[in-house]
């Protein structure tokens, strides 16, 4: 539709140049174009990651995709959020985006299944990853319908006092205004819904494959870091609920005590929470299927391990990326 937007633009303007009504429209399409394009995805470069940061995790990167048949990651980015995930980054390159939260509670090889995992998702056929499935998905956040209760604050503030002396004069103004927003609401969803529900079809076309290639991947971080670590590793995501509330916990005592190292503490004691909690979650169905497959499925052992001195060493490369993470979770949770 973008597309079809700037050449129907562009022609009105060079064929209709003559008139004026007609360059008017294409102009206006093709602002309407822009607007609506696909956003490209802003990189926060305090956490990012490239090899000359951080070449010993890169080079371990290298030897998992290997492994799999296929080439690493460009670029490291860390959140504070409680997941390990690959992304395309740009038109050919890959960026592998670490969520600490998850980090912190994974032993060394449970890291490994965890990236074998992610990279495996680049060869196992996963469309998620393809260059116009990844366009078209964001558009899901967009073109909601106007909503009849989202209007009662501007009801409020639009409110005219009985007592007001032009009080008839501001009640005619409001009604225009009101009319004049509902049909710019509506023009807009109008010309964005068959956007959203072009990618809400190739939504479900994309998770009926989306299943399939996770137990593939499943099966190639079992086969590079072990079944036992993988299991391993997917029931640790039953500790999602419990980590993140320790993590909010673990703000709210920083900002009540104003520590000032808390920053550099904050990754320490979520990991000593994570290893000492007890009554875990299970996993939610999706991962306890992927579990019964993979105890079902042959065995396998280690192809690739991460020694004591390895683990330290990427542990010490991350730090200084780990610390801006935490001290700016920390700032926005003071906000909030």
């Amino acid at each position: 539709m973008t597309g079809g937007l700037v050449v129907g633009g562009t022609l009105l303007i060079v064929f209709g140049w003559e008139t004026i009504v007609q360059p008017v429209i294409g102009l206006l399409l093709i602002c309407l174009a822009a607007e609506l394009r696909p956003h490209r995805h802003k990189v926060d470069e305090e956490r990012l990651l490239r090899r000359a940061d951080a070449p010993r995790l890169f080079a371990l990167l290298d030897e998992i995709a290997e492994s799999v048949g296929t080439r690493g990651f460009d670029a490291v980015q860390l959140t504070q959020d409680f997941a390990i995930s690959a992304v395309p980054f740009g038109l050919r390159g890959r960026r592998l985006e670490i969520g600490l939260a998850l980090w912190e509670t994974l032993t060394p090889q449970q890291r490994i299944a965890c990236l074998t995992h992610e990279v495996g998702q680049f060869t196992t056929g996963d469309v998620r990853h393809n260059l116009m499935v990844r366009t078209v998905l964001p558009l899901l956040d967009g073109a909601a319908a106007p909503s009849d209760h989202s209007g009662t604050l501007r009801e409020q503030a639009l409110a005219v006092s009985p007592v007001s002396r032009r009080a008839d004069e501001m009640t005619e103004a409001a009604a225009r205004f009101r009319v004049d927003s509902a049909l710019s609401r509506w023009g807009v969803w109008l010309v964005t819904w068959p956007q959203k529900q072009m990618a809400r079809l190739v939504q479900r076309l994309a998770s009926s494959v989306a299943e399939e290639a996770e137990f593939r991947s499943d099966v190639l971080a079992a086969r590079v870091a072990s079944t036992e670590a993988t299991v391993q590793a997917l029931e640790c995501r039953g500790l999602s609920g419990a980590v993140a509330a320790e993590l909010r916990r673990l703000a709210v005592e920083a900002r009540t005590f104003s520590r000032t190292n808390a920053a550099e503490e904050l990754w320490r004691k979520l990991a000593a929470y994570a290893a000492n909690v007890s009554g875990r979650e299970f996993p939610h169905d999706d991962a306890r299927v992927r579990i019964g497959m993979l105890r079902e499925a042959a065995q396998y052992p280690a192809m690739v391990t991460l020694d004591h001195a390895t683990a330290g060493t990427v542990e010490r490369e991350l730090e200084p990326a780990k610390r801006a993470v935490a001290q700016r979770f920390l700032r926005d949770s003071a906000v909030v």
